[in-house]
């Protein structure tokens, strides 16, 4: 959430929910007193529509914003499937604080805060176009391969005296992607006086040799030795961008065999939603593939629960996408309860796994020191393989950011969305980057609470 005033404007860069895995700590964090007006703001921009980066906007509405919110097509309608559920998801932590702690925790807001919400979406689809929106503010998106929709921002800020242009990269994609149906992210030429990137995987340590071809093959060898001992193949995955990945994924592995009879279950309802959507918001060549995958006679797309417990308990071999990715919650905890169990079986995480034991999914990866893992405060056998394919993660890597970063034409460099030792390593390394391409433009570290001049 950055907040941007100028002239007599006041702008919102994205409106997201923080993640955590207490409940109160999140509650607490995302019911704060927004440190503006939300009645006088005139536009929130959306780089892409992950919740955390859209999912306080229906708390925005709640509160009196009446503004516009400014996305791409594909975002906007990623966005109404992604805000309907983490509304369901607010209002039951709600209900688990209100029991734990014996008062009253009010949901940050419900599904008629949401569909409130969809009615200020404005939908602005053309990258490298310059849209004026009024006599000061104009702007013009930037292609971004982190997801399905997913846009780089440059504001362009005009006062009748002087001109100020902010890049804001909200979350980045690969330069040279691998994924499927999202373009290279491309580094704007353009000159903006203040940059705001992303610094997620900014520690030069995440680097990693292993290519996106490696990965799939290694997930290739699995699923056919998996299969061949009569076990079943668990992937944890994201609703959004990532299941479709994956799907795609096996689709180009095993698609076009017809002796490949294994049932592929996708089991989510946001899931099974975002599938169906994506034929709605792809352009002809992507939808043309996504067309097959989507109708591939081998995927089976479940949304009762009732469908799901019997899958669960299905011993027939077979893969399973089912979120949530970091194992948090929702119906993947019962497939891992049943399959962690099975020396014949495996999960396969794809991306980032979390960086400690509070990652449900970090401590099924690192089986040696959690032999036994405690689902729904039962403890659980850690038998099944495990392997983690990290060439999915729809983030820029550390060499990505290195050069996005280190090419940019502007007067200021800000490092947003990143740990403070990962902002701290990418900064260092960016001065000697910047200095070697004849460049000199200052990189700070961003701060809570923190206030640039324009």
């Amino acid at each position: 959430m950055i907040y941007i005033r100028f002239a007599n404007k006041q702008i919102l860069l994205e409106c997201g929910l923080l993640q955590d895995n207490s409940y109160l700590a999140a509650y607490k964090a995302n019911s704060e007193k927004f440190k503006f007006k939300p009645d006088e703001l005139d536009y929130v921009f959306v780089g892409h529509s992950h919740i955390d980066h859209i999912g306080l906007l229906p708390r925005l509405i709640k509160e009196g914003f009446h503004g516009k919110i400014i996305m791409t097509y594909p975002s906007s309608v990623m966005s109404k499937y992604l805000l309907l559920n983490c509304a369901f998801i607010v209002n039951d932590e709600a209900r688990v604080l209100s029991k734990r702690y014996n008062r009253e925790y009010e949901p940050l807001y419900t599904e008629e805060d949401v569909y409130k919400t969809l009615d200020y979406i404005y939908v602005y689809n053309e990258y490298n176009h310059v849209y004026k929106l009024d006599d000061v503010i104009s702007f013009q998106w930037f292609k971004n391969s982190h997801c399905v929709g997913a846009a780089q921002l440059q504001l362009i800020l005009n006062d009748g005296i002087k001109t100020k242009k902010i890049l804001y990269t909200s979350d980045i994609g690969a330069l040279d992607t691998k994924n499927h149906y999202v373009e290279n992210t491309e580094i704007p030429i353009t000159f903006s006086d203040v940059s705001i990137m992303e610094s997620t995987y900014g520690l030069n340590t995440r680097a990693t040799k292993k290519t996106r071809e490696f990965d799939v093959e290694h997930l290739r060898v699995a699923i056919e030795t998996v299969l061949e001992r009569q076990g079943s193949i668990i992937l944890p995955a994201f609703s959004f961008s990532r299941s479709q990945e994956l799907l795609t994924t096996l689709y180009l592995l095993f698609g076009e065999n017809e002796d490949f009879k294994t049932d592929i279950v996708v089991d989510s309802m946001l899931t099974c939603d975002i599938c169906q959507a994506y034929e709605d918001v792809l352009d002809s060549d992507f939808c043309e593939l996504w067309t097959k995958v989507y109708n591939w006679k081998n995927v089976k797309y479940v949304r009762e629960k009732v469908e799901s417990k019997a899958w669960v308990n299905d011993p027939i071999p077979k893969i399973v996408i089912s979120s949530s990715g970091f194992c948090t919650n929702g119906r993947i905890l019962s497939y891992l309860d049943k399959y962690l169990r099975d020396i014949n079986s495996m999960i396969c995480f794809s991306g980032f796994v979390g960086t400690d034991d509070s990652y449900l999914s970090y401590r099924i990866k690192n089986g040696k020191t959690h032999k036994t893992i405690n689902i729904n405060k039962v403890p659980v056998p850690n038998r099944a393989d495990c392997i983690t394919m990290n060439t999915f993660s729809s983030h820029a890597n550390f060499d990505d950011l290195l050069k996005f970063g280190s090419n940019l034409n502007t007067n200021q460099l800000v490092l947003v969305h990143g740990s403070t030792e990962a902002k701290n390593c990418l900064k260092e390394h960016l001065r000697e980057e910047i200095s070697k391409n004849d460049k000199s433009y200052k990189v700070k570290c961003s701060e809570k609470d923190m206030i640039i001049a324009l």
